[in-house]
């Protein structure tokens, strides 16, 4: 399994086309991934006016289990200083765009508001596995905040499909694939398939380095595990399959109610989230209020001119005294204007934030108070730590062209985490499941970084390895 980052920096790196992974990588595994590697994504404008959102054409109905999340890239174009709210907190891939640039978000583990963190949190997780799904292919070039007129303007995810629309320039992107171009694991060419309508498929050769189904049209990029997946989503588009958006469905009720946003995402229960979130249960986005089993989906729209957020929620489950009480006392309660119906099993939620309760705006890193390891100090990690690594497990190999260093894993290694860092870049990533061959691209900054690594063993945590770079 590759390594993923947690909190890049923008997107502006791509790594080596000539690096190999020797296992086999499935694509729903990056849905997951992205699903448990972010925390918040924030982006893009949309008015979609009094029609249904579009992603909701690509959504075929089924008996539950529906997850969908969403996010548009068009607001640089649409409002006065909206390319300030594209920069996503996702992994780096795409080309282009100005290395410094984060999106910086004050306050928000302070907010005990679920009508504005909850859909932040899924949305961008599930946004940010639909792009490392596309990434994987290579083609995550496609994916360009800083150019939203280009490649994918909407990126969303449907279950176990990721979907990026927008202009697609098939020669390059058929190029590429076939070509095995750079990749966030590493170049692995692809070769045709087939067709399913105006798709075109490609798949690895089958040597085992990478599976699933990449398909892709002038207007769209679609990756799953199978072809199947790829079928049922095209021919629900195409009108040969029935929405979930029909008339009288419990998603429906929930587009209409909460689904018209820039950044949306939520589900229709029962949904398994196991198989979105990995590693400890007590970190993925439910509670007494949200569960697994309910029905709820969140949006949030950006007010670029006037600073501010627009957040609404809609859920269905049944409700006691207690849970009614927690929605309204909990829903909007950081906002400075909200309204919230609940009534029988339903429940909805509108609140307006200013900048005073989230800084959505852009923001620089400030480096000038980092605070780099002493080179000359030793590494010392306790003793749990020092017994389950060995002294060589990991490896620095600098490719200073690119200010980046690639760092494998050498050996197994039986431990709960290990933590990669670039101190003064601020790039960082980490693993629960640490094998031999894995291997990480951190990209440095130029005048001076230095890279750590940190393992968990049972609880306990400590920096095993550490380079400073330029060496």
């Amino acid at each position: 399994m590759p390594l993923v980052p947690e909190r890049p920096g923008h997107n502006d790196r791509s790594p080596d086309r000539s690096a190999r992974l020797p296992m086999t990588l499935h694509r729903r595994r990056f849905l997951e991934l992205g699903a448990a590697a972010t925390t918040v994504a924030l982006g893009g404008c949309l008015g979609f006016g009094d029609g249904e959102p579009p992603y909701t054409e690509w959504v075929p109905k089924q008996d539950g289990g529906i997850r969908v999340g969403y996010l548009d890239f068009s607001i640089a174009s649409e409002a006065e200083n909206g390319d300030e709210l594209l920069p996503l907190i996702l992994p780096a891939e795409a080309t282009g765009g100005s290395r410094q640039v984060l999106t910086g978000v004050s306050g928000f583990d302070d907010i005990d508001d679920p009508l504005l963190t909850w859909p932040l949190e899924v949305g961008g997780g599930l946004v940010a596995g639909g792009f490392l799904a596309v990434a994987v292919s290579g083609l995550g070039y496609l994916v360009d905040p800083e150019r939203p007129d280009r490649g994918i303007e909407e990126l969303f995810t449907t279950d176990a499909v990721a979907v990026g629309r927008g202009e697609i320039d098939l020669d390059e992107a058929t190029e590429t694939l076939r070509s095995g171009a750079e990749g966030i694991v590493g170049g692995v060419p692809f070769e045709e398939t087939g067709a399913i309508e105006d798709f075109t498929l490609y798949e690895t050769s089958g040597d085992g380095e990478l599976d699933g189904v990449t398909a892709i049209s002038e207007q769209a990029v679609l990756v799953a595990d199978t072809r199947e997946q790829i079928r049922r989503v095209v021919e629900t588009a195409g009108g040969d399959r029935t929405r979930a958006i029909e008339d009288g469905t419990t998603f429906e009720w929930l587009v209409e109610a909460a689904g018209d946003g820039h950044l949306a995402g939520g589900w229709v229960g029962p949904v398994d989230l196991e198989t979105v979130y990995f590693g400890d249960p007590a970190e993925r986005p439910v509670d007494e209020l949200l569960r697994s089993d309910d029905d709820v989906l969140g949006s949030v729209t950006f007010d670029a001119d006037d600073s501010e957020v627009t957040a609404e929620l809609a859920a269905r489950r049944p409700l006691t005294d207690s849970a009614a009480e927690q929605f309204e006392s909990r829903l909007g309660s950081a906002s400075e204007d909200r309204s919230i119906s609940i009534e029988d099993e339903q429940v909805t939620a509108t609140g307006t934030y200013s900048e005073g309760v989230l800084d959505f705006e852009l923001t620089s890193p400030d480096r000038t108070t980092t605070t780099r390891p002493d080179p000359s100090e030793p590494v010392d990690p306790p003793e749990a730590v020092a017994q389950a690594v060995p002294a060589d497990a990991f490896e620095f190999d600098p490719e200073a062209e690119k200010d980046r260093v690639k760092v494998g894993i050498t050996k197994d290694l039986n431990v709960e985490k290990v933590a990669f860092e670039a101190v003064v870049s601020g790039y960082e990533a980490s693993t629960t499941t640490p094998q031999a061959d894995m291997y990480m691209y951190l990209y440095v900054d130029p005048d001076g970084d230095t890279v750590t690594v940190t393992v968990t063993v049972d609880g306990t945590s400590g920096v095993v390895a550490r380079r400073e770079f330029p060496e």
